[in-house]
């Protein structure tokens, strides 16, 4: 049903007014959105629960009443959730049900989705001229404005850097806060199993070396995956949940590759004995992405859009929802490439997880993909724009813009 609402987010096929549908193509504040069916084994084994998620510009308010205008009919979508009563009381009912993000990473916090647009199209409609222009400057024009331009760039990143400052003094806050919360040792150790890969910066290369930290031995040198790729998803572990019923029959189809970008949604169950441990590492990743990750990037991948982690169900099971660039196959070999001792630190702490983790990558895969979940509707506001090009499209138009107010 899910599917067959969401089956036009680009606004792009012809309407049937009988048909309900979700007009994400009208919506000027959602960037990604997604619907995807969980099981629901607390509850029994033929519960089910329906997970939405949506990254947007502003309020919740004004986001969940774009969301009821934008939907043609809200029962049809909602109607077989329990407690839900009607759009009227829409806001309420998703209130009462949200869940508040352990660590969230955004790559650009201060874009809106009609600022992203705007700048493609500024980048888009003028560059052309704009090379042609900047290739063959008069020189007079060179001698006269070479000044007020380097003092400007000179200045503008003083500001930044002065504004990155700012932004990062909360760091040692946030830190005092997860030892009060889960622990100093759980803060310390988790720390130090996030960085233990991470040498190629200068301040976790040092904390290594005081600490002595780096990533333990491998336990086997062969792959601890499973041979038969084909066979159905199985549990990995005692306690261990496949956490949809539609890979029963063997592994789903995830409907990837349609567009830029794809999504992934992970849900894993945590040991019991170590959710303060994946509480203190989920406090220390929200920390960094919010204070100290550079626009577009974190820790060096510049393939995510966002990406965050909640721990549900009391701390039970954690899930991880992300919306990033290229393929699943390049995005998980870049996770590993850049921040394998990160993905041991995050589900580590997951029943399944390979006993040599993210260094053993083919059973890290099977891990992840034996733990996820398909999504049913899955929209972007820019489907064809990645991390890098957002970047490039936002510094060309503030190029154009500082360029505007020089010849005034």
């Amino acid at each position: 049903m899910l599917r067959a609402i969401g089956n036009d987010i680009r606004g792009t096929k012809a309407r049937d007014a009988a048909t309900p549908r979700i007009e994400f193509c009208r919506s000027s504040r959602i960037h990604f959105a997604r619907f995807a069916i969980l099981d629901d084994p607390d509850r029994g084994a033929n519960r089910k629960r329906l997970l939405f998620s949506s990254n947007y510009d502003g309020g919740l308010d004004d986001h969940l009443a774009e969301l009821v205008a934008i939907t043609t009919d809200m029962s049809a979508v909602w109607g077989p959730c329990e407690a839900y009563t009607g759009g009227e009381r829409f806001a309420d009912f998703i209130r009462a049900h949200a869940q508040a993000s352990n660590a969230f990473y955004i790559a650009f916090r201060d874009a809106t989705v009609e600022g992203i647009h705007r700048d493609n199209a500024v980048r888009r409609g003028l560059r052309q001229g704009l090379d042609a222009a900047l290739a063959a400057p008069s020189m007079d024009q060179s001698a006269v404005r070479g000044a007020p331009r380097l003092a400007e760039s000179v200045t503008r990143k003083l500001g930044e850097r002065l504004e990155q400052l700012v932004r990062a003094a909360p760091v040692v806050v946030d830190g005092v806060k997860a030892m009060s919360r889960w622990g100093v040792r759980n803060v310390f150790e988790g720390t130090s199993t996030i960085t233990a890969s991470l040498g190629r910066y200068p301040v976790f290369r040092f904390f290594n070396w005081i600490t002595g930290n780096s990533l333990p031995p491998r336990q086997s040198e062969h792959s601890s995956v499973a041979l038969d790729h084909c066979a159905p998803w199985a549990p990995l572990a005692p306690g261990d949940e496949i956490p949809s019923s539609s890979a029963a029959g063997g592994p789903p189809s995830f409907r990837e590759d349609a567009i830029t970008q794809n999504q992934l949604t992970l849900v894993t169950v945590v040991d019991p004995q170590r959710v303060r441990r994946v509480g203190a590492v989920m406090a220390a990743i929200d920390s960094f992405a919010t204070r100290l990750a550079p626009p577009g990037s974190l820790i060096g991948i510049s393939t995510i859009h966002f990406v965050r982690w909640l721990l549900i169900d009391d701390g039970r099971r954690l899930v991880m929802l992300s919306d990033y660039d290229g393929s699943w196959e390049s995005y998980i070999d870049e996770f590993a490439e850049m921040i394998l001792s990160g993905l041991d630190a995050i589900w580590n702490t997951s029943l399944g997880f390979p006993p040599d983790g993210a260094r053993d990558l083919p059973a890290f895969k099977r891990f992840l993909r034996s733990h996820q979940v398909p999504a049913e509707i899955f929209f972007s506001a820019y489907p064809d724009e990645t991390v890098l090009n957002i970047v490039n499209d936002r510094t060309f138009a503030h190029a154009l813009a500082g360029a505007g107010e020089a010849t005034h």
